[in-house]
């Protein structure tokens, strides 16, 4: 067998055991989670529970993630991290390193995953109807609220991972969000997650991915208005490290 297929076949084979630990945690540790942040009324546990799998994952995968500019992120202080989306590890990696316990900004597709929405809706993510801009409106103001109450959270301001690796078109949806809450916003730039797992590839490969948390953008003085410059700050910071 040629070495390039054997490479391959371990690639999906590296993949396959790692879905299954994951899908078998989630059904068993998922129900555990709920139940005690039912009981309790706070979502800690499910964090604590979602870094173990990550944690354990990211072992698995032999990925390694380095940090840099995590000194930017000042305790007790709520941001929306923004980032590019390259691959579908990036969500996990950059939940990981954060250390925090962060909200998400999901397409409304995810809720339908069944146990994993019901997680989801314990710990306050929010789903976003892009096909309905009542309820897309309606979502953002949720979440703007969490934010104010000290909530972080992370979101994808390109929407979707990027197929040729180029830095897609930002949604304003997520700059209106800020603006909003008054909150900071912290660029990202991911690097290297494209190596691990391109969009459309089952296999995953081990490796290097580098995470670089940027100078936060103050919102407290903006306006709605305010928004395309947001966003023009937000992507320069991220695409300036995604070029070096």
């Amino acid at each position: 067998m040629d070495s390039g297929i054997r490479y391959n076949l371990s690639l999906m084979l590296r993949a396959t055991v790692i879905y299954i630990f994951m899908g078998l945690y989630v059904a068993i540790a998922g129900p555990i989670g709920l139940i005690w942040a039912l009981i309790s009324r706070d979502a800690d546990c499910l964090y604590s529970l979602a870094r173990i799998c990550v944690g354990v994952a990211g072992w698995m995968c032999r990925i390694k993630i380095i940090v840099h500019g995590k000194e930017r992120i000042l305790p007790g202080q709520a941001y929306l991290f923004l980032s590019n989306h390259q691959s579908n590890c990036d969500g996990p990696i950059l939940f990981y390193a954060t250390r925090r316990n962060l909200r998400a900004i999901v397409k409304k597709e995810i809720m339908r995953i069944p146990l994993l929405a019901q997680v989801f809706k314990q710990a306050n993510f929010i789903s976003v109807d892009r096909t309905d801009p009542l309820k897309a409106r309606a979502s953002i103001e949720r979440a703007a609220q969490l934010l104010k109450a000290g909530s972080s959270f992370f979101a994808f301001p390109e929407g979707t991972r990027s197929r040729d690796g180029r830095l897609g078109e930002f949604k304003k949806g997520v700059f209106v969000l800020a603006i909003k809450a008054g909150v900071s916003v912290m660029p990202v730039s991911i690097r290297n997650s494209r190596a691990i797992q391109p969009p459309g590839h089952y296999g995953i490969k081990p490796g290097s991915v580098e995470l670089i948390f940027h100078d936060p953008i103050a919102t407290k003085h903006m306006r709605l208005e305010d928004r395309d410059r947001l966003l023009g700050l937000t992507r320069e910071a991220i695409a300036g490290e995604l070029s070096g």
